[in-house]
């Protein structure tokens, strides 16, 4: 097993470093928990939108990051991604859509086994090349409460699996767009 589970009854996730994350969980409970001490805080400008940024330890020998972002106090969604590059490479010019696809494949293949059912696949994304298609290829499965998929974002170049509960971040874009009309 990858020591990284989704729990399909309630989107619980559990990563390889032993912690865990819930759909109750609050920004303040993430703040002061041990098991999140090293995390990288990123407001991007947007408050109350804050993302949160640290390892969640490995998966099949792989780095895995985990960013979660809050709207204030409630956990909005969490973004999975298990690092195939090389040690040492983050930046552009180590991007590699080779690898992204490696990345891809990892992260479908993980929620399959995870979740034992067939996903919904969403409409795919045409790629220059048959070599990368898996990347135009998102899917996703819906539960009680959420969703869980595996996407390819082609504008900012990331590969994750993406945990997002209940409608809200629609309802938290709703409330920033009447708090911030103008932006």
């Amino acid at each position: 097993m990858s020591g990284l589970v989704i729990n399909a009854d309630d989107g619980t996730i559990h990563l390889p470093s032993g912690a865990s994350l819930s759909a109750d969980l609050t920004q303040d409970a993430f703040r002061a928990a041990s098991a999140f001490a090293g995390a990288n805080e990123r407001n991007y400008g947007t408050l109350p939108w804050i993302h949160h940024e640290f390892s969640g330890g490995q998966v099949d020998g792989h780095n895995l990051f985990v960013s979660v972002c809050f709207y204030d106090q409630l956990l909005v969604y969490t973004s999975i991604t298990v690092d195939l590059y090389p040690p040492g490479s983050t930046d552009w010019s180590s991007y590699s859509l080779d690898t992204e696809t490696e990345i891809k494949n990892l992260h479908d293949g993980l929620l399959q086994k995870m979740f034992n059912s067939k996903p919904k696949k969403l409409r795919p994304v045409k790629m220059q090349d048959e070599k990368h298609a898996p990347l135009g290829r998102a899917i996703r499965w819906n539960f009680k409460w959420g969703s869980a998929g595996s996407y390819h974002d082609s504008k900012g170049g990331g590969t994750y699996i993406h945990v997002e509960y209940d409608n809200r971040k629609e309802k938290c874009e709703r409330a920033y767009r009447l708090r911030h009309p103008f932006r």
